[in-house]
């Protein structure tokens, strides 16, 4: 059925406010909103008494199922369009277009064209010009990782940003490009008592999210940090598998031989 004026512009409203800047196009019984900051599109309806968003970026769905959306099939769209997620009520169509902006800014190319933008006019000959441009890269990987994270720590849920810390899976200095520094699946938004344990190798995590002690730190100050074995980070991507296995061969400290 297709949109009356009145829905296109509900409709219409929610994607603006959300970063979905463009003028949006009716495209059969869809309207497809598209956004200058960013190049996935979202197509919108009104049906099955609710709301339906559909998107091209598997990326972005999958991380919506990971985060509890349910994803299906679209049928009804062009081939473009990979899924689409229903939602019952307005209000939720408006938090998940905010969402699905988050995640479209947190692109590992989008933040290395940022830090490119960012330092390009920055000189690098000193050891002090190099510490001035890595700060900037590593503010902008921690703005990242606060947006994909959604403010909180990635095991802990502790929701006070000011006291969170962005720690890189695969360290800043190992990385062989701004591509993998950058890269939000390299990185996880800890608390305070996580971030020094993880970052020094004293705990690191399996593929399933469980937290893994080193041999090395005894129970007893692990019972002294807060730290314990049933800890588990939530949604864990396939992307974050490659960095998890450098941080346990490389940065986790093994038993001594």
């Amino acid at each position: 059925m297709k949109l009356s004026p009145l829905q296109i512009a509900q409709l219409a409203k929610a994607a603006t406010d959300q970063g979905f800047d463009l003028s949006p196009v009716e495209e059969g019984n869809w309207l497809r909103c598209r956004s200058t900051q960013f190049p996935e599109r979202v197509w919108l309806i009104v049906a099955d008494g609710g709301y339906q968003l559909a998107c091209d970026s598997q990326r972005l769905l999958d991380e919506l199922a990971r985060e509890g959306q349910i994803v299906r099939q679209a049928a009804s769209l062009s081939s473009d369009a990979k899924g689409t997620v229903h939602l019952a009520e307005y209000g939720e169509l408006y938090r998940l277009l905010g969402r699905v902006t988050e995640l479209a800014k947190t692109a590992p190319d989008r933040l290395v064209e940022e830090f490119v933008a960012a330092t390009q006019s920055m000189p690098e000959s000193t050891e002090v010009e190099r510490l001035v441009k890595q700060r900037v890269g590593q503010d902008i990987f921690r703005n990242a990782l606060i947006a994909f994270w959604q403010g909180r720590c990635a095991v802990t849920g502790l929701a006070v940003v000011p006291l969170l810390r962005a720690s890189h899976i695969k360290p800043w200095a190992d990385c062989e490009s701004n591509q993998e520094r950058l890269d939000v699946f390299n990185g996880l938004l800890l608390a305070p008592h996580l971030d020094a344990p993880f970052d020094g190798g004293w705990v690191t995590f399996d593929d399933a999210g469980r937290l893994v002690k080193s041999p090395l730190l005894d129970d007893a100050a692990m019972q002294l940090l807060g730290v314990t074995s049933e800890m588990k980070r939530t949604h864990l991507a396939a992307d974050h598998r490659p960095y998890l296995e450098y941080h346990r061969q490389h940065v986790f400290k093994h038993a001594s031989a």
